[in-house]
């Protein structure tokens, strides 16, 4: 039996088919998925496709992933908090160190492992890779995710983010002071021309805006309180990069040589706000630092 992914695209931004998958998949290069597409074993609305088809909202993506040889994804209990729950949400507090879905090399050991375990009949229109993630967290990034039990409540949810009716607020340890107590970062992010790994401000990219708020600070560090106002990649390790204030602990965007050995960027999505997308009831969840940040905020701040 084919071991079909089906993707429903959720946006219309105009971008080609060999590059909307390339950047899904991030792992898989550009040219193989090429490849595969003329191969015909990647195909849109049922139909056959140049990589150059330029997808829209609504398209559904098949693709036979046996043509990428990519190892079964398996249920694994990895004891994560789940904060709430209930018949069509649950809100899960993901630690440091675990991606939030499978990749082409990593397999297991993600957030969807442990999905697969704790629930039954996940809704995918995401992929079958990931069922039941709406949006996602950095494997760096600690925090709260959004995760749909069934397909009403991923397609309303899906929604809210795309309407920017979800409120997203993130702590973050940033190298350097600021003039002003609050700012906003409005520039475009792609992914890199060097290295598709990490992405960066670029023209062509798509719009991005994030505003932060300084909390305390000192000559050499701040803590924001940091608005996601849209949802790119990276986005805001980026932005922050992009002012020269890279957030501690950064290994990919923050060049500054550090005096502090952290395990990851000092960046925690800690609360969560939305209109519950069954009942409409209104929901709130926010969260204490998690022990990394808390020791380095006593460290930076406190001298303790």
């Amino acid at each position: 039996m084919a071991n079909i992914n089906k993707i429903l695209v959720s946006s219309d931004d105009n971008e080609r088919l060999d590059s909307y998958l390339a950047d899904y998949f991030e792992d898989i290069s550009r040219s193989k998925i090429s490849e595969q597409i003329k191969k015909k074993t990647i195909n849109v609305n049922d139909s056959s496709v140049k990589p150059s088809y330029l997808v829209k909202e609504d398209d559904l993506i098949t693709i036979d992933m046996d043509a990428f040889k990519l190892e079964e994804i398996l249920p694994e209990d990895l004891k994560l908090e789940i904060i709430y729950q209930d018949a069509d949400i649950a809100i899960i507090n993901k630690p440091k160190g675990i991606i939030t879905h499978p990749t082409n090399k990593i397999r297991s050991h993600t957030l969807v492992n442990f999905l697969l375990y704790k629930f039954d009949n996940l809704p995918a229109l995401n992929g079958t890779d990931r069922p039941g993630i709406v949006h996602r967290l950095d494997m760096d990034t600690s925090g709260l995710l959004a995760v749909a039990l069934n397909e009403e409540a991923m397609q309303k949810l899906k929604d809210l983010f795309k309407s920017r009716e979800i409120i997203k607020k993130y702590r973050a340890i940033v190298n350097g002071s600021f003039d002003h107590d609050k700012g906003t970062i409005e520039s475009p992010i792609g992914r890199s021309k060097s290295n598709r790994k990490i992405m960066e401000v670029t023209e062509d990219g798509k719009y991005a805006l994030t505003s932060y708020k300084v909390i305390e600070s000192n000559e050499e560090y701040s803590l924001l309180d940091i608005d996601l106002l849209t949802g790119r990649t990276h986005q805001i390790r980026v932005h922050l990069a992009s002012i020269n204030r890279p957030i501690l602990g950064d290994k990919d965007y923050n060049k500054i040589k550090s005096k502090f050995n952290i395990s990851g960027q000092l960046l925690q999505a800690y609360h969560l706000e939305f209109n519950h997308p069954i009942t409409g009831e209104n929901l709130k969840f926010e969260i204490d630092p998690d022990p990394e940040f808390e020791k380095y905020y006593n460290i930076i701040f406190k001298g303790e």
